[in-house]
């Protein structure tokens, strides 16, 4: 009775909550620091999910000024230029859904997060957006990241946040991962 109780309880401790399935996700996220907007959310679509949690760093940190923040920003995304980013070291090819999460600078992604859409090959995977913003909504992101990710089996409708209701939506996230990751 013992090994069976084990053999049943080891069996359900690899089923994530969410899918029914014993599948592998990840959630890759830029976030300007660890107490901004992206980063809470991005923590509870991990916690629910059962996901592992990548953060995404830019090579070249930026600034803790937020005006200095938002100049790089505006300047990289105008001129397009690149925003290297420090390598990922997940293996990525392990998992076949992905979330990829950015606060909306100048309406679309993050700069480090269009290097890591160029830069990784998503091909196959489900992959789920979401992003938090201030007064703009998401604007063009859901719409830029899809372009991005050729091939791969992206859901460009998204999760949206305005960034001072991050501790205020719960339900709504839940609701979104319930109808849209199945």
């Amino acid at each position: 009775m013992k090994k069976f109780f084990f053999l049943l309880l080891s069996a359900s401790l690899m089923i994530p909550l969410w899918g029914g399935s014993a599948r592998k996700s990840c959630v890759l996220y830029f976030s300007w620091s660890e107490k901004a907007n992206t980063h809470k959310v991005a923590e509870m679509i991990a916690k629910q999910t059962g996901s592992d949690l990548i953060r995404v760093f830019p090579e070249k940190a930026y600034s803790k000024n937020y005006n200095d923040v938002l100049r790089r920003g505006r300047k990289e995304l105008r001129e397009k230029t690149s925003c290297p980013i420090k390598k990922v070291t997940a293996d990525l090819k392990k998992y076949n859904t992905v979330f990829i999460g950015t606060p909306i600078w100048f309406g679309t992604y993050a700069p480090p997060v269009r290097t890591l859409l160029q830069q990784y090959d998503f091909k196959g995977k489900k992959v789920y957006f979401f992003c938090t913003h201030g007064r703009g909504g998401p604007g063009r992101f859901f719409s830029d990241a899809a372009k991005l990710t050729a091939g791969a089996k992206a859901d460009a409708s998204g999760f949206s946040c305005y960034g001072d209701h991050v501790n205020k939506i719960a339900p709504q996230l839940e609701k979104w991962l319930k109808e849209k990751v199945k």
